[in-house]
């Protein structure tokens, strides 16, 4: 019988998302897995090898993210793009509304669920904690208005440790996250306080005691992408949320 090759992901699985430059500039993290988990493809199903090359998930996932932190998330459901995006595109560029039928979980090392899909997205962990989405709406779709979506964080067990309140939410940085309420964005400690009030349009990771953040330029006409570079200054804040750089542009 012949064996379908094992292809080795170099990038995530599944549906890309579109994520501003502030925050996909540096997304690297100090791991705390134990061992070489690499995610590969196998008949179109993902799972994961050993550093000898060894399958020890079965590839059983449509769609799964690299492990972090001892767990990697999974989507469990139809976790095709349209599925995700909530809509299709019919011949005639008319769109159909779709049902969101998936859910994400993640799971340990050895492959069991080690919390059970219940979140209509989520990100990786990171320092013990990761942002999930709970209702309609979660994914970055076009027509983001009545929605039901918020973001909250779990611990490693599952448990809600800062409940679903804000319109997005990202990863743990240095102890701080960047979350967004009305439209604005400010930063969390770990018990979901606000130590820097929202105030900008755009916020990145703390990163060696800084984070990016933007405003957008004042009586400039608004871009379908609300990150152009035209249309959006940024500066550096330090952890108290002054401001070391004015924005700029």
């Amino acid at each position: 019988m012949k064996v379908a090759p094992l292809v080795l992901l170099l990038v995530v699985s599944g549906c890309a998302r579109p994520e501003n430059a502030l925050r996909s500039g540096s997304q690297s993290q100090a791991s705390a897995d134990v061992h070489v988990r690499l995610m590969v493809k196998v008949g179109g199903k993902v799972g994961f090898a050993d550093e000898t090359g060894k399958l020890v998930i079965n590839p059983q996932w449509d769609s799964a993210f690299p492990f972090n932190e001892g767990l990697a998330m999974v989507c469990v459901g139809e976790c095709d793009y349209e599925h995700i995006a909530g809509y299709r595109l019919t011949k005639n560029f008319q769109r159909i509304t779709l049902e969101q039928t998936y859910k994400y979980g993640f799971l340990d090392e050895s492959g069991k669920l080690a919390i059970n899909p219940s979140f209509e997205e989520a990100r990786n962990f990171s320092e013990g904690m990761a942002a999930v989405c709970l209702g309609i709406g979660c994914y970055y779709t076009l027509d983001r208005k009545d929605k039901s979506r918020k973001w909250g964080y779990i611990d490693k067990a599952g448990s809600i440790i800062i409940p679903a309140q804000f319109d997005e939410a990202y990863d743990f940085k240095e102890g701080l996250a960047s979350v967004s309420v009305g439209g604005k964005w400010g930063y969390i400690d770990k018990t979901g306080k606000f130590l820097i009030n929202p105030q900008f349009d755009d916020a990145g990771p703390f990163e060696k005691g800084f984070a990016q953040v933007g405003l957008k330029v004042p009586g400039k006409e608004e871009s379908s992408n609300p990150y152009d570079g035209s249309k959006i200054k940024f500066g550096y804040i330090d952890k108290t949320g002054k401001y070391i750089w004015e924005p700029s542009n």
